[in-house]
């Protein structure tokens, strides 16, 4: 029973030095570990302080950014506001350029009418001693066509008279 037993110790002896090996194996490799994450959380923790450092430095208050983005605003208001301004200004020039253009036009159109309306009484007025002349000249001619007439017609009669009598004298 002895040896038995003896044999089953050596038996559980071997298993516990193999296991044994094994946990010093894998303590060894997480002693490994260790040291490279002791190595890591240094350099986790330099890196935090550079960061904290860095951030510090480089951190700006909440305050003075609150009143920096309210200048900038205010600025960009009072921007907008000029701008708008210059528009309307802008605007009402036009409309101003605009309305004298609309006047200018309107003159310019009643200008020419009043030429217009001057030209065509000239050229009525002209008519009309155009027509008065070739009225004069047509009474003239035909008055000078009458008494032309008139003489041919006694020059007719005076003929015709003279006809009767020479063939009065001939009958006789």
């Amino acid at each position: 029973k002895l040896s038995l037993q003896l044999y089953m110790e050596a038996e559980i002896c071997e298993q516990l030095r193999a296991k044994n090996g094994d946990l010093r194996e894998e303590l060894s490799t997480l002693h490994g570990n260790c040291e490279k994450l002791e190595k890591n959380n240094c350099q986790l923790k330099e890196e935090l302080l550079k960061l904290r450092h860095h951030l510090e430095t480089n951190m700006v208050d909440h305050s003075q950014i609150e009143e920096y983005k309210r200048e900038v605003e205010e600025r960009a208001r009072q921007e907008i506001r000029q701008k708008l301004q210059e528009v309307n200004l802008f605007f009402q020039e036009q409309a101003a350029s605009q309305d004298r253009l609309e006047q200018i036009r309107a003159s310019h159109h009643e200008s020419l009418r009043n030429q217009l309306k001057a030209r065509i009484r000239d050229l009525e007025c002209e008519l009309d001693r155009i027509k008065n002349t070739q009225q004069d000249n047509t009474i003239s001619e035909e008055s000078a066509l009458q008494a032309e007439v008139e003489k041919y017609k006694a020059l007719y009669l005076e003929e015709v008279k003279t006809r009767r009598c020479v063939a009065e004298r001939l009958e006789r």
